[in-house]
């Protein structure tokens, strides 16, 4: 009798037990999706610490593994890259089976570009192409590829990432961002040929200013010249004018010392 009543005893007090835990594990569940209400409103700080407070309950471990992705997720939109990282790798090592894995890869090689490592983003995501070719981030995975192409000064290989996701995934929520690329791509190129021309216009001035100022060199020489020519021939002129002058002056005398000898011939004729 006594055996059956402590049997009993125990079946309820299990059952207090399973019960309290439920409840108490339900109480983290409700918080755990309120943090995601939170979340989806941007309202990242507070939902990290319904996150963290679901990480830090030890009967709540069914849910663990959801919290520190979302808890990486506030991190990463806060722009806190480090922390972010630190969880996502801690949860890809824990977890490495859980329904987040594949968006934690991804949202991995997120933190990747944003911190700027845009080699290790290229070999990442085509890692992860190669593992997941039918991931929904797919699209948005060629994207950031693209993008690290693109932020590398690899323009020709990026346009052809873009050309590829816009051909392969036209329904893609990076379609618009792609074509945008494009045309800075195709916008640089042609910012390049009008500098290569405008180079090429002001090399050919600078030529042809050359040309003219050898000219305009020459031809001041050549006046120069001409110049002092024409001075001497001034000269020249004035000397003969004046050597005219005395010809004519001596002309001139030479009529009236002619007249003067015959007019004295004639007087001593009549004398």
């Amino acid at each position: 009798m006594k055996w059956k009543a402590l049997r009993f005893t125990l079946l309820v007090l299990c059952i207090f037990l399973a019960v309290q835990a439920v409840v108490f594990s339900e109480s983290l569940e409700d918080e755990f999706l309120f943090g995601l209400d939170l979340f989806k409103e941007g309202r990242y700080e507070q939902s990290s610490r319904l996150f963290q407070t679901v990480l830090d309950d030890t009967d709540s471990i069914s849910i663990h593994g959801d919290a520190e992705f979302w808890l990486s997720r506030c991190f990463l939109e806060t722009n806190d890259l480090v922390r972010s990282s630190q969880i996502l790798e801690n949860f890809l090592i824990q977890y490495p089976t859980h329904k987040y894995n594949e968006d934690a890869r991804y949202f991995k090689g997120r933190i990747l570009f944003l911190q700027e490592e845009y080699d290790k983003i290229i070999h990442y995501y085509s890692s992860f192409l190669t593992s997941f070719p039918d991931s929904p981030f797919a699209s948005s995975s060629l994207f950031w590829v693209g993008e690290a192409l693109y932020f590398m000064g690899r323009f020709d290989e990026a346009g052809e990432i873009y050309n590829n996701l816009l051909e392969n995934y036209p329904r893609s929520v990076k379609t618009e961002a792609s074509r945008y690329r494009l045309s800075l791509i195709e916008y640089r190129y042609r910012e390049e040929e009008l500098l290569k021309l405008l180079q090429w216009s002001h090399e050919e001035f600078m030529k042809s200013t050359g040309d003219y100022e050898q000219k305009e060199k020459e031809f001041n020489q050549a006046l120069a010249v001409y110049q002092e020519k024409l001075i001497e021939l001034t000269r020249t002129r004035e000397i003969y004018e004046n050597r005219l002058k005395l010809l004519e002056l001596k002309e001139v005398s030479l009529q009236l010392k002619e007249k003067l000898l015959k007019g004295m011939s004639g007087g001593s004729r009549d004398e």
